[in-house]
């Protein structure tokens, strides 16, 4: 009896491995022909498509896993798998060629063969005329999904070579290349992989699909048929529920990414790679992962704005991602709005204060820098009031007015602390008129960086930094700890959006900026918190 024809798989085929074989022990045979130098590698990656243990990753120098699941034969150009004896760390198998000295362009008619004991079960060709510049291509993915293991015809271009691809799973390339003797050498621009600045880092781009003809699919090249019809982009119907898929999946990849608040340049390729090897639109990716990246950018906000200023660097980080993430000015400009304030008070606190024109009468030579309206917060011993009027800020002293009850004078020599609250400052004077909290404030952060510079300079300390905010500088260690511990969200309510951090036991009464003094706050539970307080 005749052997049954192989399965002829398309580029981006995917189908279940039981429709092929019933048998786990696998052989997949590599012809490259035109490629003098290829190397064969295959990757054993975790569910996150990590390469988490490097004794998964089989290539020339590394020809076996430990329990010799996986083995590579040099000679024969071919994989053994055995698929029952892999542990369930692994979950995906992924088959790649490399070269360092040709492109892929060069490849003749190349075909990869998945065999079982009884023979080739099916096969995949990859011709040379659909890459131009890549030095590398993933031929074929083994994979776990809902309990079985299936295959895909992947065929993708991946530029860089072996290095970029392994770098691109989460391994890394060890140099045994003795170090030269030590000599003046040229600077070299960051390698990928490496330290690269934000804002030389690539946009995320779209995978390219075939010219459109009409009846073929762009993406896997299948004809359009009665039960795979064609969508408007030209895409098969089988396609659209595989981008679907990767859709889905790209979004676990990004959360994941965005855990730690922090995206390094290894999970920005990383996410790349993926959209490569499946073959999705790279805007349709961002905008199906919206909501979180807008989360991200907030959680990376409230970090970088915790001591309250924010660096050159963090503000490049946070307008690259905002335009590189294709998030809409509309969703970010409460984030804008903040980081403006933040940067008028870091030059507010240098001593740039403004000169305004005052509604009060002034002394000769009294300059106002701020006029604002406030509610002072009046606490005896039997009752607690608010007395709604203004603050005007000179460059002499501080004048609190109100329609009601008058009001009083503030000599900043008298000032011997200035917290600032979400809503208002905490003055600590050492005469008890005029001490207490001020709030309902428009721009507390303004008001709180006018005064720092104002008492700083009438105590001739421009230098020494004497607010609240402006001493209780948080560690990025200890704020990354404090985020991860009350996983992003608001201790009290559980809201996770306008969260700050927190001293349990406030700084002004000696409390540490420490892991077990610091809890995540929405602005609403901050302000009722310093209600109470």
């Amino acid at each position: 009896m005749p052997a049954p024809t192989p399965e002829q798989l398309q580029r981006g085929q995917r189908l279940p491995l039981a429709a092929l074989t019933a048998q786990r022990t696998l052989t997949v045979q590599v012809n490259l022909p035109g490629m003098n130098d290829a190397d064969l590698s295959l990757f054993g990656v975790n569910e996150q498509r990590r390469l988490a243990d490097d004794r998964y990753f089989i290539f020339y120098n590394q020809l076996s896993s430990p329990e010799r699941a996986l083995g590579l034969d040099l000679p024969r150009s071919e994989f053994h798998i055995e698929l029952d004896r892999l542990p369930p760390s692994i979950h995906r198998l992924t088959v790649a060629a490399t070269s360092d000295s040709q492109t892929f362009a060069a490849l003749g008619a190349g075909r990869v063969h998945l065999s079982d004991q009884e023979g080739v079960k099916a096969t995949f060709d990859v011709p040379g005329n659909v890459f131009q510049a890549e030095k590398a291509v993933i031929l074929l993915d083994l994979y776990r999904h809902q309990g079985e293991w299936r295959v895909t015809a992947v065929g993708q271009g991946f530029n860089g070579g072996l290095q970029a691809l392994l770098e691109s799973m989460g391994g890394e390339v060890v140099n045994d290349t003795p170090a030269p003797s030590p000599s003046p050498a040229p600077t070299v621009p960051p390698q990928p992989g490496g330290p690269l600045p934000v804002q030389q880092w690539p946009p995320l781009n779209s995978s390219p699909l075939f010219p459109a003809t009409g009846n073929t699919c762009r993406r896997c090249q299948a004809r359009s048929s009665l039960l795979n019809r064609l969508d408007a982009q030209g895409v098969c119907g089988r396609c659209q529920r595989e981008m679907a898929e990767g859709l889905r999946q790209f979004r676990l990849r990004f959360v994941d990414a965005c855990a730690d608040s922090v995206m390094e340049y290894r999970e920005w390729q990383d996410l790349q790679a993926f959209i490569d090897r499946e073959r999705i639109s790279a805007h349709r990716a961002l905008e199906f992962v919206r909501p979180d990246a807008l989360r991200f950018l907030e959680r990376m906000f409230a970090l970088a704005r915790s001591d309250g200023q924010i660096t050159q660097e963090e503000e490049t980080t946070f307008h690259w991602m905002v335009k590189h993430l294709e998030v809409p000015d509309t969703m970010v400009a409460h984030l804008e709005r903040e980081l403006e304030e933040l940067k008028q008070a870091a030059q507010l606190r240098a001593g740039n204060l403004p000169t305004i024109r005052s509604s009060i009468m002034l002394e000769a030579g009294e300059i106002a820098h701020l006029e604002c309206s406030a509610t002072y917060r009046h606490v005896t011993s039997t009752r607690t009031r608010d007395i709604p009027g203004k603050l005007v800020v000179t460059n002499r002293q501080v004048h609190f007015l109100s329609p009601g009850e008058g009001g009083w004078n503030i000599q900043y020599a008298k000032v011997l602390q200035i917290e600032e609250l979400p809503d208002g400052v905490n003055l600590a004077l050492g005469v008890k008129k005029g001490n207490g909290y001020y709030h309902d404030v428009h721009q507390p952060v303004l008001l709180g960086a006018t005064l720092d510079a104002l008492v700083r300079i009438n105590k001739r300390l421009l230098m020494m930094p004497q607010t609240e905010r402006a001493s209780r500088s948080i560690p990025q260690k200890v704020k990354l700890e404090v985020w991860q511990r009350d996983q992003g969200k608001c201790v009290e309510c559980g809201d996770n959006n306008y969260l700050e951090f927190d001293h349990v036991i406030p700084h002004s009464k000696g409390g540490a900026s420490t892991v077990n003094n610091l809890q995540l706050l929405c602005r609403r539970c901050n302000l009722q918190k310093s209600n109470r307080i």
